[in-house]
């Protein structure tokens, strides 16, 4: 190396260790928010099993095919929303591909 080149790589490693750093920061904060949404839905859904809260499950039955705009979230959530009394109709689907 040269007589200015012994710095730029020591700067270069110090970025790269920074980067890396920030890179697990954001994976911690991720599996965080993943962790919180999980515990959301088990609480969400033990509170609809035990009918809890008057009119949740009717809401829930209508608003939930509106709001999920993905062919595969509505796949996999359409048990869920007929055991609430709702249903994943064509009217709905296109509704929601019409927002798209």
């Amino acid at each position: 190396m040269g007589l200015l080149g012994g710095n730029d790589l020591k700067e270069q490693q110090k970025i790269n260790e920074l980067e890396l750093k920030i890179n697990r920061e954001k994976q911690k904060l991720d599996k965080k928010l993943t962790r919180q949404k999980i515990l959301l839905g088990a609480f969400l859904i033990d509170t609809l099993e035990k009918d809890q809260v008057h009119g949740l499950k009717d809401y829930i039955a209508k608003s939930l095919p509106e709001y999920l705009t993905r062919e595969t979230d509505r796949e996999l959530l359409k048990g869920l929303i007929e055991n609430l009394g709702g249903t994943m109709a064509a009217e709905d689907k296109s509704n929601v591909e019409g927002n798209i």
